[in-house]
């Protein structure tokens, strides 16, 4: 009989994603003919954008579908690399700095295997998306340092100075933020740079959420400044903003001599995005179709704020981008879990516990509001009746 526990001993450092879970859970409970309001996952209940679809169909009838370069199409790359010019500030050569991914979380996971030794440090944001596991399976050490409720969740600047070491080796910001919807500020950026300068420290800036901002909030991309453009991975994708979530359409860019060592990973795992979702990534980045859906998240944003505070014990930063809230537990419900799970199994609303962002996640859970407002406000009565 073959031993049971057989999975490599870095796996002991990657957990089941606490989202997936209440995710799978969602589907048992629709399965059994329950009707499941869908707060828990960041996924935009839009459809895709016809135009973008229609992409893709003539792509198909073109005969496109076949493997592409392990950097992607080329007016894929270029309209990447006009785009982060016209938007970012940031100039790359299409043909040797853009490399299109298989999803945003791809571009993540090639750049920590391509650029992070095993055993070497990398600072993770707390709370946090997947950065950690996939730091582990990378052979990496992920080291949480704090962001700060009171001020937006700004980056929490003595405790990345306590987080560093001299076996640190990459930062990962993540602006706008999951899953708080913070936004890091220009001053607090600026300092960011003068840190990672003073110790050599690559950054990964994952800004899948850039163009979902509210308040008048601005992006700012570390890689447009000029200390922090030679050691910056900047990664972005269609996901979130063109409601693409199952095209897996996503690309990362940086310097020549980052990007080849990344390359050469990407030959050996998924060789180069579907090329029909490269096609309507070309035609999604010569649109302004993204704006009518952020119009929309932003009235959602008002009704979950408007609803938070009206229950007792319940309370949250406004966020400033993305979808999400990150809201305190109700009164009588400290443990995030247990809330969680409980909320779900009785009323079928499904939120995420905080705990599965890291260590400050404790006593909150996220919201994604990527529902309509019928939906949100469905979610929140069952709520209300359940407490």
């Amino acid at each position: 009989m073959v031993d049971a526990d057989r999975a490599a001993s870095r796996m002991e450092r990657v957990p089941f994603s606490g989202i997936r879970d209440v995710f799978e859970e969602c589907d048992r409970l629709e399965r059994a003919g329950r009707d499941v309001v869908h707060l828990e996952i960041g996924r935009p209940d839009f459809d895709t954008p016809a135009p973008i679809g229609d992409a893709a169909r003539e792509a198909l009838a073109d005969g496109h579908v076949h493997y592409t370069s392990n950097y992607g199409i080329e007016p894929l790359r270029t309209g990447i690399a006009d785009k982060l010019s016209a938007e970012n500030g940031i100039e790359y050569d299409p043909d040797s700095e853009v490399v299109v991914t298989t999803g945003a979380t791809e571009a993540v996971l090639v750049t920590m295997l391509a650029l992070v030794e095993p055993g070497r440090e990398v600072l993770v944001p707390d709370p946090r998306w997947t950065y950690g596991p996939i730091t582990s399976l990378a052979g990496g050490e992920p080291v949480p340092y704090r962001l700060d409720p009171a001020t937006g969740y700004q980056p929490d600047l003595d405790s990345l100075r306590a987080a560093v070491s001299e076996r640190t080796e990459l930062l990962v910001l993540n602006s706008p933020h999951n899953p708080t919807g913070g936004v890091v500020s220009e001053g607090r950026l600026d300092a960011i740079a003068d840190f990672a300068v003073d110790n050599d420290l690559l950054v990964l800036s994952d800004e899948i959420y850039e163009k979902i901002r509210y308040d008048d909030h601005d992006h700012h991309s570390p890689a447009a400044r000029d200390a922090l453009f030679d050691r910056t991975i900047t990664i972005n994708g269609f996901s979130k903003a063109y409601s693409m979530t199952g095209w897996r359409l996503g690309y990362l860019a940086a310097p020549a001599e980052l990007v080849d060592p990344i390359v050469r990973v990407r030959q050996y795992t998924t060789t180069c995005a579907p090329s029909l979702s490269q096609h309507a990534g070309v035609r999604a980045l010569e649109s302004g179709l993204h704006e009518p859906m952020v119009e929309a998240f932003a009235r959602r944003r008002e009704r979950v704020l408007e609803r938070i505070d009206a229950i007792p014990g319940m309370s949250c930063p406004a966020p400033a981008g993305a979808f999400y809230a990150f809201p305190t537990t109700p009164a009588g419900h400290p443990d995030a879990e247990a809330f969680v799970h409980s909320l779900l199994a009785d009323t079928s609303v499904a939120f995420v516990p905080g705990t599965t962002f890291g260590d400050a996640g404790e006593g909150r859970f996220r919201i994604a509001y990527a529902n309509s407002l019928d939906r949100i406000d469905e979610a929140f009565d069952r709520l209300e009746d359940w407490l």
